[in-house]
């Protein structure tokens, strides 16, 4: 009698190509088949068009997993991380399958949820604007930031000084990845941090930041076809390029919005343009701040303007602290605003 195949035995390269067409609950029921399909699965790069789930931490799950929600399934699953515990770090971002959180010292860890590999970022101490401050005993105890930009020569540059913990709440806003950080090449990490919501650089595996002087008041970005894209709360819309050590920088807009706005978010629409979104808030009768107004355009290119959109179509719009995204095929015209950071604490 014929033996029955050996699954464990599929091709790696085969069995991470099918991986790569799944959905994320979908990998981790791959992934607890086997030890080979577990690092198969850890292997995948992750489709940027892949349905997105809602993460979030629960007393029940403990310090150390989240709950996942599949969107498309309408289930919620449980999965553990590794240390350290997922309630004790800051999220600023999530990109290509990833998290981008900070730890108990304000470094930058890349965190994928589903296999549980970790990416450290270079220290916080290698940010242009950063100085580390030492104890007697040369042990790291607050970080002093110094506030100047590009725009011009400030002569005096005053400073703040923050405890290590405190740091990553009051400094970091966003971070977005080129790629995924498991997947061959290199990926590189745009990030948007004060003072002046400005702009640094940083590659996956690399030694410091790279700090790009070039405008303030960032408040979202993106990366697509080889380019970043940041938008700041004017509209003013930049791309860069990095090419090895060198960066080339194209200003695409300027100063397009003029309503003012809390903030701007920039996604790539599947339809080949960019889309800007104006996020606008108020205080609310319970001293909370509420969003009142969410407004999408379309940019121009050729006549460097912006066109206000009355409905997407067949899409749906997820904007944040996470990726921006406008996903197709959905069944209705809706926008959601799906912030990780007010769920994941």
């Amino acid at each position: 009698m014929e033996a029955p195949p050996d699954w464990s035995e599929l091709p790696a390269d085969i069995l991470r190509s099918i991986l790569e067409l799944l959905e994320c609950p979908d990998n981790l029921r791959v992934a607890a088949v086997c030890t080979a399909w577990h690092r198969a699965s850890s292997e995948a790069v992750c489709r940027i068009n892949q349905f997105p789930c809602l993460l979030y931490c629960t007393e029940a799950a403990g310090p150390s997993a989240v709950g996942m929600y599949s969107l498309l399934e309408q289930r919620a699953y449980t999965i553990t991380l590794p240390d350290p515990p997922i309630t004790g770090r800051f999220l600023i971002g999530s990109s290509h399958g990833w998290l981008i959180t900070a730890d108990e010292k304000s470094d930058l860890v890349l965190l994928n949820p589903i296999s549980g590999e970790q990416v450290r970022l270079p220290p916080v101490t290698t940010m242009e604007h950063i100085k580390p401050v030492m104890s007697g005993d040369g042990v790291l105890e607050q970080y002093e930031m110094s506030y100047y930009h590009g725009m011009f020569e400030t002569p005096e540059q005053p400073t703040s000084t923050h405890q290590l913990d405190e740091y990553r709440e009051t400094v970091y806003f966003k971070a977005v990845l080129s790629s995924d950080p498991s997947s061959a090449g290199d990926c590189t990490v745009m990030l948007i941090h004060q003072p002046y919501w400005q702009l640094s650089f940083a590659k996956v595996g690399g030694d410091t930041w790279n700090w790009i002087g070039t405008d303030t008041d960032y408040t979202d970005g993106i990366h697509h076809d080889g380019w970043f894209y940041a938008v700041n709360i004017e509209g003013t819309i930049d791309s860069f390029y990095l090419d090895g050590t060198s960066i080339i920088h194209k200003r695409i807009s300027y100063q397009i919005l003029t309503r003012p706005t809390k903030v701007v978010y920039i996604a790539q629409a599947p339809w080949g343009d960019k889309l800007l979104i104006s996020r606008r808030s108020r205080t609310t009768n319970h001293n909370t701040e509420g969003t009142f107004e969410i407004v999408v355009y379309k940019f121009d290119p050729d006549d460097k303007k912006l066109i206000k959109m009355t409905a997407i179509g067949q899409h749906v719009l997820f904007i944040g602290h996470n990726a921006s995204l406008c996903l197709p095929r959905i069944p209705r015209s809706v926008i959601w605003e799906f912030i990780i950071w007010k769920v994941i604490l």
